[in-house]
């Protein structure tokens, strides 16, 4: 019997994935443990191995579809085995190995009705009779051959069946695909279907109108012009969906506060001189300010915490996330255990991790066990600013940048190494005073910054 290949939960917070390529076409062996395909989530792209040794009979969903986690995607199972109303293998694979999206492949051949079981519907724009005599949609509508065609065909539950691909693809041209005729299986509305209708509309010189009052010109006053439309998809997506809780659902505050960072950053250009000498990993001002906030957070057991239902969870580790802008959105990888960590390897990890995050490689060890979250936008100039707390954790630091700044000091003015930092706080877990003693603490190490290199077990960052 033919074994299901299923899109796998490759995080916590993933809902699907977009299978970037598959690296086996219709027709080839598979050896259980070899990678099978790639798929991108919201975080990286991430290889998945077949689960299973056999011939892969029939792939479902190829490159560019967003499938939702545990959907079937294709099967693996005995050369010439049937899968339950598909063909045998092969009689339909494209030449890239996956062919269509939709199903269809470099020869144009369609998919197996299997396929027609995992096909997506949607609601048809028009009620019955809307838009047509007798429930029937436009008549305007010609196919290639001249002859007037139907719109798409609604399934029994007055929705219109509609692969994934064919459904983006329909959106982003602006096409109804109440209007598609559907040549796949069922009825089913193909990618090739609407590339076909955008065609066609593209071609038809648009009916005459009355002309239209007051509209203003393309580029004159009160008018905006589009440069560029795309979906919100992928890791903007989930940061939206995500931050969108966070903000309305999360009852915010925020405490700032400035902090000398003369002596830490003299100390930081020791440690980089110390680390050049030895082949260590520089050390950022981001990688200290990570290891003073797993020392903070060691002693604030309440900030270290998550709500789940009406439970505290106060946490042992004190694992510190920190954020990485990408072109599509933000990540946020995990230093682990980051209050036992030395500078250096702190600094050694954060470095791997940015790397791995900015090449889309991160793994589900890599990030979405985090206690504590930093952001830190001082490299970009920002002196200052509030963050959106990263749920399911308690509190989110937002980290400026590092400037001079006349500061007076015993009735004299000195210009000192400043920067601000802000902390958000969840107010169901964190009362006002915690979160003060908190960031004084935090200002303390890090005006103080021997304890930076000195871990629970008295070993200094040299000494390891």
């Amino acid at each position: 019997m033919a074994t299901e290949v299923i899109m796998p939960v490759l995080g916590m917070t993933m809902e699907s994935g977009i299978i970037v390529e598959w690296m086996k076409k219709e027709g080839d062996s598979v050896t259980e443990g070899e990678v099978l395909f790639n798929v991108e989530t919201d975080k990286s792209v991430m290889e998945v191995e077949a689960k299973a040794s056999g011939t892969l009979l029939r792939i479902l969903h190829g490159p560019g579809d967003d499938v939702p986690i545990q959907q079937v995607i294709g099967y693996i199972g005995e050369a010439g085995e049937t899968i339950a109303g598909a063909g045998v293998a092969g009689d339909g694979a494209g030449a890239d190995g996956a062919g269509d999206a939709d199903g269809a492949g470099a020869d144009g051949g369609e998919v197996a009705p299997a396929a027609e079981a995992h096909a997506q519907e949607v609601p048809a724009s028009g009620s019955p009779g809307q838009n047509g005599q007798n429930g029937q949609g436009p008549a305007d509508v010609t196919e290639s051959d001249g002859q007037p065609g139907r719109s798409g065909r609604p399934a029994p539950n007055g929705r219109v069946k509609i692969s994934p691909k064919a459904r983006r693809h329909a959106r982003d041209v602006g096409v109804d695909i109440a209007h598609i005729v559907g040549t796949g299986p069922g009825g089913r509305i193909v990618f090739s279907d609407v590339e076909a209708y955008a065609a066609r509309a593209a071609a038809t010189p648009a009916p005459a109108q009355a002309p239209a009052t007051a509209t203003p010109a393309a580029s004159g006053p009160g008018s905006k012009r589009e440069q560029r439309r795309a979906p919100l998809s992928g890791l903007r997506k989930v940061a939206a969906t995500r931050l969108t809780e966070s903000a309305s659902t999360i009852p915010h505050f925020y405490l700032t506060m400035d902090v000398d960072m003369t002596r830490l950053t003299g100390l930081r250009e020791q440690l980089i001189a110390y680390g050049e000498k030895r082949g260590l990993a520089r050390v950022s001002v981001n990688d200290l300010i990570i290891k003073a906030a797993g020392i903070t957070l060691r002693s604030f057991p309440a900030v270290n915490a998550s709500l789940e239902g009406n439970e505290i969870v106060e946490y042992a580790d004190v694992n510190v996330g920190f954020a990485v802008a990408l072109d599509d959105g933000l990540v946020v990888p995990v230093v682990a255990s980051a209050d036992q960590k030395t500078v250096f390897e702190i600094a050694a990890l954060t470095g791997a991790l940015g790397e791995k995050a900015r090449g889309r490689g991160l793994g589900p060890d890599d990030y979405g066990h985090g206690t504590f979250t930093i952001s830190n936008l001082g490299m970009f100039g920002v002196d200052r600013f509030t963050a959106i707390i990263n749920p399911p954790e308690a509190a989110i630091l937002a980290v400026g940048r590092v400037k001079d700044t006349p500061v007076a000091v015993d009735g004299k003015v000195e210009i000192k190494a400043m920067m601000s930092l802000t902390l958000s706080s969840d107010h169901r877990l964190i009362d006002g005073a915690v979160a003060g003693r908190f960031l004084s603490h935090l200002r303390e190490v890090l005006e103080q910054p021997l304890e930076l290199l000195i871990g629970q077990d008295g070993a200094t960052a040299t000494d390891r």
